[in-house]
């Protein structure tokens, strides 16, 4: 990593200070060029820089409840949100709950599991959420924002991976965290810099939001015309028959579930009736095997090489369709590529049902075998987007589940797809629902400055597709990335 640097040779004391062990990571340091830096801890309230939070223990952890309990792992890398799915907030008793008074803006960083992570609150719905006592929640006395964008830079792990032993937390070698330093730009105008830093993070933060929001909307766009367009046929449940056992030969299933059944009525009870992805010219293939012993050794990197494939794997595609990290592999052999209108969708696993949409070519694109490639030689891009909207909805709704089958998340081979209701949209309000995803739109007229940066994004953000949000998403990264590497370095800034 660019920021480590190993040193050529150390003293006795400072083994010593390492329990005189002689592995090398253990001595290696960061490095920071730019002088100008600030320990986070006087960068937060001197009365009040930081809350703990409260660990009320398993035990108390529902099924439903009206207050809710905010773990480590609602931290993640690659987002600057709170994560809600896979139990990282779970419902709890309410007996045990810890009003925090949580709200929008607060910055939680994990200390515990998870090391180094950080997100940052976003609505003003978190009334009735407490945070674990892994995390623990900061109060800057500088720029929010800016304070952030450097706890989500790589280098701010760096350094906790310095100060700490190898597998130790920071809990453990007592909040080492608050000796972490963040950089300053050193230059005149310096204030400048730090507004631009601030504005471009608070733009990023906008962009996640709105990649969430539209994903929520399609969801309920989905849901309302469902319930809106029904035949009225009322639903009762009766157990599978030896002829329903029969029909599917399967007994390791859901799909004989009161909800599911109940489900798949609300679908069949649609006002203009359901099909399935077969009778919508939906075909399918599964990626190829990457195992060595199939197709030899691989290189992976997570830099574009030369004739070298993307790989998309379902475990980098996110719950709304985009890419939660980027890699590309390395092969002599010719692997079969996905195409653009080829729909990616996760088939195995935890990441079963997340699918992403290839809207544009890339040169050459690989998936592997966890991920089965959705396509239709005559379908228009907004009928492929449709499907991938409806199977985000299937997944929210439990019923990829059903129809898979297996433990640790299980598995949906291609053969059980068409147990897969879809109702007969029609196509008007299909391509209002694929519009939340991809939508093409001109940014705002009015030209953009460093004083409405933040609310000229913001206004974009409002006309896009969940597609184009990402890719701005993208691009707003990337700048900021080179300007922390500049300010790191003690380099010019040019805002």
């Amino acid at each position: 990593m660019e920021y480590y640097n190993v040193p050529s040779q150390i003293s006795l004391s400072q083994i010593e200070t390492k329990d005189y062990s002689w592995s090398p990571s253990m001595y290696r340091q960061t490095i920071i060029a730019n002088k100008n830096v600030v320990l986070l801890r006087d960068l937060l309230d001197k009365e009040n820089p930081f809350d703990k939070g409260n660990e009320p223990g398993s035990m108390w952890y529902l099924h439903n409840s009206s207050n809710y309990l905010i773990r480590t792992k609602a931290l993640q890398e690659y987002s600057c949100l709170l994560y809600p799915k896979g139990n990282s907030i779970v419902p709890i008793n309410p007996r045990v709950f810890v009003d925090f008074k949580l709200a929008a803006e607060d910055i939680l960083l994990s200390k515990d599991s998870n090391v180094g992570e950080v997100a940052i609150v976003d609505g003003d719905n978190w009334s009735n959420y407490m945070f674990s006592g892994g995390i623990v929640r900061l109060h800057p006395s500088f720029d929010r924002y800016y304070i952030y964008s450097f706890l989500k830079h790589p280098l701010f792990k760096v350094q906790l991976i310095s100060m700490t032993s190898r597998g130790s937390t920071i809990t453990h070698a007592k909040s080492l965290w608050l000796d972490c330093l963040i950089p300053f730009p050193n230059q005149p105008d310096s204030d400048k810099v730090v507004s631009y830093v601030s504005a471009l993070m608070r733009a990023i933060v906008a962009k996640e939001i709105a990649i969430k929001k539209r994903h929520e909307a399609i969801l309920l766009e989905i849901n309302k015309e469902l319930l809106t367009k029904q035949t009225g046929n009322s639903f009762s449940y009766a157990f599978p028959t030896n002829r329903d056992i029969g029909l599917t030969s399967r007994l390791d299933t859901g799909l004989y579930n009161e909800d599911f059944k109940k489900y798949k009525h609300l679908v069949d009870s649609y006002e203009k009736g359901s099909t399935c992805l077969s009778k919508m010219g939906i075909e399918s293939r599964r990626g190829p095997n990457l195992a060595v012993s199939v197709i030899g050794k691989s290189l992976y990197s997570d830099e574009p090489k030369q004739n070298w494939y993307q790989l998309i794997r379902p475990t980098n595609i996110s719950e709304y369709g985009t890419l939660t990290n980027k890699e590309w592999l390395g092969n002599k052999k010719e692997l079969l590529t996905v195409n653009p209108k080829d729909l990616i969708l996760g088939c195995e696993g935890f990441e079963k049902g997340r699918s992403i949409v290839i809207v544009e070519g890339i040169e050459k694109c690989t998936t592997n075998f966890h991920g089965t490639v959705l396509f239709s030689q005559n379908a228009e891009l907004w009928e492929i987007i449709f499907v991938r909207c409806f199977l985000a909805y299937l997944r929210e709704h439990g019923i990829i589940d059903w129809v898979g089958v297996g433990g640790s998340g299980g598995h949906m081979s291609p053969e059980y797809f068409d147990y897969l209701p879809f109702p007969n949209f029609p196509d008007a309000k299909k391509k209002e629902i694929a519009k939340l995803y991809y939508n093409e739109s001109p940014p705002p007229s009015d030209k953009l400055t460093n004083d409405n940066f933040v609310e000229w994004h913001n206004q974009w953000n409002s006309t896009l597709g969940i597609y184009q949000l990402d890719r701005e998403l993208e691009k707003l990264h990337t700048i900021l990335l080179k300007v922390q590497k500049a300010i790191i370095e003690g380099t010019t800034v040019e805002v």
